[in-house]
């Protein structure tokens, strides 16, 4: 009884981590593929350079996938061609933005 509980405890932790990591992932508005971004002094220029703009609430960089994620305050709204312009200034291509939402 004891290794049934332990066994099903376990699948619904690993559930509920699943559901937060979804989640997660489906939180930002804006989703932009960037070429050159490859170490963490590339992750901190880019969050500096588009923290200083007041729409972006949160910034989440994935250096293995070259992805900058943008989590607008709500109901703000950031141009494509302001997000081309914060790139290049960050010293980065851009590939291509998506909107999330």
């Amino acid at each position: 009884m004891k290794t049934i509980t332990l066994i099903l405890s376990i699948f619904l932790s690993s559930l509920n981590f699943l559901s937060a990591e979804i989640s997660e992932k489906n939180n930002f508005d804006i989703t932009i593929h960037v070429k050159g971004l490859v170490c963490d002094f590339c992750a901190r220029s880019v969050e500096k350079t588009f923290s200083k703009t007041e729409v972006v609430e949160r910034i989440k960089v994935d250096l293995d996938k070259g992805l900058i994620e943008l989590q607008l305050t709500e109901g703000s709204t950031l141009s494509d061609k302001k997000i081309q312009k914060l790139i290049k200034a960050s010293g980065y291509a851009l590939e291509s933005i998506e909107r999330n939402k």
